[in-house]
């Protein structure tokens, strides 16, 4: 494994999205992440996130199992819909065809960012994923930058609520790393992409259970999800202003005990 270190990957641009039901303005958003690792065929181990808020959350809500609603059915080849995927030198995930629940779990389940769902182009799926802490936020990864991805939220009873929400593959922006995994042959970009539950989809407390779908149209999406703690402490980046205020105010009050000992 190359040589590893911390990388602050900063996402611009406007995020758009497309409601198929409505309820109120959609406040999607861009993000922060925050990694360490080489990239490409290695491991990209998530640290943090920063909120277009300013907040930083190291808090996650990780999925811990998943429930295969649909999927194409894999007969070789490019057949099938979605699949696990990994970097083809990462050290944890695992890459494989004709993919259980469990093991789509197991590799959604992990900080590794290079740990994925590979979707074949003309795939359909529809697929539950149950996270570990009730979330407020779902931050999503896209490998290519070029598909599309559906979600809802379900109840507790597995029911779908709220909102379907489509993000259209001109949504995703630069994370500020690529990945190579076993089914590509080069690296491509990573994009990301903010979904606030209760705003996007349209539920009115926190959930811990939502349903992803992929379509025959959506050019195949290849994905990485991590929830944010509903209930994480805030932590919040000082405004530049602030820190250099602080740092002004420092140095007059040690110039003025100098000049009093003087």
């Amino acid at each position: 494994m190359g040589t590893q270190f911390f990388k602050y990957a900063i996402a611009t641009g406007t995020a758009s999205v497309a409601l198929l039901t409505a309820a109120g303005e959609a406040s999607a958003f861009t993000f922060t992440t925050n990694f360490e690792g080489a990239g490409g065929k290695e491991d990209v181990f998530l640290q943090s996130v920063i909120l277009e808020s300013g907040e930083i959350v190291r808090d996650f809500s990780f999925i811990t199992s998943a429930s295969i609603v649909s999927n194409d059915t894999y007969t070789g080849g490019n057949t099938g819909a979605a699949s696990a995927d990994k970097g083809d030198k990462a050290t944890t995930g695992l890459a494989k065809e004709n993919v259980s629940a469990e093991e789509i779990a197991a590799n959604l389940g992990t900080n590794n960012l290079n740990n994925i769902i590979d979707t074949e182009d003309k795939g359909s799926f529809r697929i539950d994923l149950n996270f570990s802490k009730a979330m407020d936020n779902l931050l999503i990864w896209e490998r290519g930058m070029n598909s599309d991805l559906g979600i809802q939220a379900l109840s507790a009873e597995g029911k779908l609520i709220g909102n379907y929400l489509k993000i259209s593959r001109d949504s995703w922006t630069d994370a500020g790393f690529s990945i190579d995994t076993t089914e590509i042959g080069k690296a491509q970009k990573v994009g990301s992409f903010g979904v606030n539950l209760m705003k996007d989809l349209g539920v009115s407390s926190p959930v811990s259970s939502v349903r992803f779908f992929s379509e025959s149209s959506f050019n195949g999406p290849d994905w990485k999800f991590v929830g944010t703690d509903a209930e994480r402490p805030s932590e919040d980046v000082p405004e530049p202003g602030l820190v250099l205020g602080l740092s002004l105010l420092s140095g007059a009050i040690v110039y003025r005990r100098r000049q009093t000992q003087s």
